[in-house]
């Protein structure tokens, strides 16, 4: 009989255990410790269910956005337009006075495909800083797909400084034109009992469209065009109206106007260049046209 018992008592105990991982992995809310180690995916206030943590019964003692604090992000230079190919570091920060500990997660989407996260994430801060998606599943409310969520871990919420705590990573934007894209940002201002009570919710979120749009919609085929574009290497102009092949001359500028390169061929080596966007006059005697470019 005793052997019966004790054989209850760990079927019992298995059980609880188990019941305690489903928590972890499924539920946004819970004790200090599986909160500090990041909520599940799809609570970054992002389509088609616009979910955070102040929606899902965690945190939710204060209005979204209520509080003093200041959330913001920083694209390292695409917070308004995006270079294909191009790498960018991004910034997520939270300040506040008194600022004891946060909390964040962010999802970048397509505009015309909000179940992809465009480009590549390459992680700064593995220890404060971590990625879900579906090699690194961590399941929330939506399906995982082709999406990236990057958020806190458990090393990554008091680390504040001078009343500002902050993360970082890379993301390297996608090869070519993919139309708009939005990053949705939420971040947990918490205070010091490491449960979900009197903490407050902030989001915000930030749409980029290309530096240059390529889309064929968008190209007059009796203007010359250039291709390919993005370029690396060889930039060739391509035309239906044979005057351009008879330029004088083709001449690359910066963004300032300053002339780096001249050509008499309409096929034109600009490796030599540093990434960044340029223009390319062409000259054909009667008829002038200025084209840009992107330099990857």
């Amino acid at each position: 009989m005793r052997k019966i018992y004790f054989a209850f008592i760990l079927l019992a105990s298995a059980l609880l255990f188990s019941s305690s991982r489903t928590d972890e992995t499924e539920a946004c809310a819970g004790d200090g410790s599986r909160k500090s180690a990041g909520p599940p995916s799809c609570y970054a206030g992002e389509p088609p269910g616009n979910f955070t943590c102040a929606t899902a019964g965690c945190h939710d003692d204060f209005p979204l956005n209520s509080g003093n604090a200041q959330l913001s992000l920083n694209l390292g230079g695409a917070d308004t337009n995006y270079i294909p190919g191009q790498q960018y570091t991004v910034t997520v920060s939270l300040s506040r006075t008194g600022l004891v500990r946060g909390g964040f997660q962010m999802v970048a989407l397509q505009d015309n495909d909000i179940t992809t996260s465009p480009g590549i994430i390459t992680l700064l801060e593995p220890s404060r800083t971590q990625r879900i998606d579906a090699a690194h599943p961590h399941q929330g409310p939506c399906a995982t797909q082709n999406k990236v969520w990057i958020q806190h871990t458990a090393d990554g919420i008091d680390d504040v400084a001078n009343n500002t705590i902050q993360w970082q990573y890379n993301w390297l934007a996608p090869a070519a034109d993919v139309g708009g894209i939005t990053f949705y940002v939420v971040a947990l201002d918490a205070n010091n009992d490491l449960d979900n009570s009197g903490d407050r919710v902030h989001t915000l979120s930030r749409q980029i469209t290309p530096a240059i749009s390529t889309r064929l919609s968008e190209v007059d085929f009796t203007s010359p065009r250039l291709f390919p574009n993005p370029v690396s290497a060889t930039l060739t102009v391509m035309v239906n109206d044979a005057e351009v092949f008879f330029a004088e001359r083709f001449v690359v500028a910066n963004a300032q106007g300053k002339q780096l390169l001249e050509s008499t061929s309409r096929v034109i080596d600009v490796s030599v260049l540093s990434p960044g966007i340029y223009s390319l006059r062409i000259y054909t005697g009667e008829k002038n046209y200025a084209l840009r470019f992107v330099k990857l």
